[in-house]
């Protein structure tokens, strides 16, 4: 295959790079009705918090196929991370941004501040969890430090949809501010020391099928633009039980660290 192996997970970090792109160019341009593919009258502001969604699966296939392929590269590494600070940065930022200036320009109004340093914020943490990812200088296996950022701009994208699902174009005062405090805790956890479970291969072979079915679910309704309740589901419940067993191996894994050279791996979560 020589170098077109190479162009595989390139190819969908660059898709990855895109779906970025077009997110943060669609959030500004607000509630207006549109019909895109197969979803009809969807707004501007659904369609970009979808395409930060679309990200999240971009993101594990690029990973995957450097892996299968033995084709991860420094290059590779290097834009995997500017498509991740995209894609999971700042395109969610500018969603929670532009959106919340659209459909509770009152709120927004009024607490203007707020949302700067919670777009501030988050996209620091985001470019400080990438960087402290490539450099890390440990053995750490089957285990993130800190949330992922694709984890975080996955849960940026799905709280903004199911809001919108059920609050309509006009949020209360109390959502906006439920949603800028949501963002400012995934910053946090994102630069936390907090250890958090990857996907991988367990010993049970129920359990390594019952994660099998939750990608292939999440592929799915990911794709189709449906159901963020069942997605916002899969993410709690990887999110919850992965943070808790990572906080009761917490010992375990600072005993089995060791100096390693510089990772070249993929920042990503699912």
């Amino acid at each position: 295959m020589g170098k077109i192996r190479y162009a595989v997970p390139n190819f969908f970090t660059s898709l990855n790079f895109l779906m970025g792109t077009f997110s943060l160019v669609l959030s500004s341009m607000g509630t207006e009705k549109i019909d895109f593919l197969w979803i009809h009258q969807t707004t501007y502001l659904e369609l970009a918090a979808w395409l930060i969604v679309y990200s999240v699966l971009l993101d594990k296939l690029d990973g995957f196929f450097a892996k299968r392929l033995n084709a991860s590269t420094a290059f590779g590494a290097e834009f995997d991370s500017l498509a991740d600070l995209v894609a999971f940065g700042l395109a969610p930022a500018m969603l929670f941004f532009h959106g919340l200036r659209e459909v509770s320009p009152g709120w927004a109004s009024d607490n203007l501040p707020i949302m700067i340093v919670g777009l501030s914020f988050y996209v620091l943490c985001a470019a400080w969890r990438l960087a402290r990812y490539n450099v890390a200088q440990t053995g750490l296996k089957g285990y993130f430090v800190g949330m992922p950022s694709t984890l975080a701009g996955g849960w940026m994208a799905l709280s903004f949809l199911l809001a919108f699902k059920y609050a309509g174009s006009a949020f209360p005062g109390s959502l906006a501010s439920g949603l800028v405090g949501f963002q400012i805790l995934l910053a946090g956890l994102m630069i936390s020391g907090f250890y958090i479970s990857k996907l991988v291969s367990r010993k049970s072979k129920a359990f390594n099928w019952f994660q099998i079915a939750c990608v292939v679910t999440g592929y799915i309704f990911g794709l189709a633009m449906k159901f963020p309740e069942v997605l916002c589901g899969m993410i709690g419940i990887y999110t919850t039980f992965g943070f808790i067993y990572g906080l009761i191996k917490r010992g375990e894994i600072r005993e089995s660290l060791e100096p390693v050279g510089t990772s070249t791996q993929s920042d990503v979560a699912l």
